[in-house]
């Protein structure tokens, strides 16, 4: 079988110039760093982890009841990964409107389109590729210090219970979907200390979400309203005008894909976009992921 990174730079390559040269020039160091994004909504983010945190309900699929039967999905997917809860949806973004077709949700996030209906056999598989080269490749990341001595720097703040560690080198690479060199992995901190949770992938470029090969089931997304000091870190969400009490709006974000490696995430929420305090409470209460 090919490689992941073949099939997705012949993906890409499919797109036409058009597409993948309309941000060609923009990203530099400053403007890589802009991603720091993290899956959960910011607040909850940049918060420590609470002691005594209770889980809600048992958790459920990104989105319902999964694939269709006989497609071979794997636990966790499902037809779509819209987040759930979010009753407040707009067609219209305030960033990236070079992408067409985007949903923005009630909480800023900026879903990608996909395609409409149940992933094809063929879509099922790659995701399923996607899931198992990166949670193979990863795993020499289990260790947050083996994760820090290759490169990889807090890109949220490392107080959170969740922290997103960015290797910008890799960001700025523009390599996509390579599991061998994820442009994020995603930590929790535990009562045990930092637990894997999982891979986050960047687009090539700012407004550049990455190519869908699951179908629906791989759905990129961002976010409109995020505000970023002057070192890039986030440090709040800006008014319904775009206006942020500290730091700056930030109009040229990148679009991102997580991939969950942590078992119990995996298996009910594998690609949600947004991962919520409850739902990750079990692990942050446990340290076991």
């Amino acid at each position: 079988m090919r490689g992941l990174p073949d099939q997705v730079r012949e993906r890409w390559t499919a797109m036409g110039m058009a597409g993948r040269v309309w941000w060609a020039g923009a990203a530099s160091v400053a403007t890589a760093a802009v991603f720091v994004l993290a899956a959960t909504t910011l607040t909850d983010a940049a918060s420590p982890p609470a002691t005594g945190t209770t889980a809600g309900s048992s958790p459920t699929t990104a989105a319902g009841g999964g694939a269709e039967a006989g497609t071979g999905s794997m636990p966790g997917m499902s037809g779509t990964n819209t987040p759930r809860g979010m009753p407040g949806t707009s067609t219209t973004a305030t960033v990236c409107p070079n992408v067409q077709g985007t949903t923005t949700m009630s909480d800023g996030m900026v879903m990608a389109p996909v395609p409409s209906g149940p992933p094809t056999a063929a879509q099922q598989a790659a995701a399923n590729q996607l899931v198992a080269e990166t949670t193979a490749a990863v795993a020499r990341y289990t260790s947050l210090s083996a994760a820090t001595a290759a490169g990889y720097v807090p890109a949220t703040n490392p107080s959170g219970y969740e922290v997103h560690y960015a290797d910008w080198a890799i960001v700025r690479s523009g390599d996509v979907l390579d599991p061998n060199h994820p442009s994020s992995l995603v930590y929790a901190n535990t009562v045990k200390g930092p637990v894997l949770l999982g891979a986050m992938y960047l687009g090539a470029g700012p407004c550049q979400p990455g190519p869908d090969i699951g179908g629906p089931l791989t759905q990129w997304h961002a976010h409109d309203n995020l505000c970023l000091s002057a070192t890039h870190q986030v440090v709040g969400k800006s008014n319904a005008a775009g206006i942020c009490a500290t730091g700056v709006h930030n109009t040229s974000t990148y679009f991102m894909l997580h991939v969950w490696v942590a078992p119990s995430l995996a298996a009910t929420h594998q690609f949600q976009p947004d991962l919520t305090r409850a739902e990750l409470a079990p692990i942050i209460r446990t340290g076991q992921s």
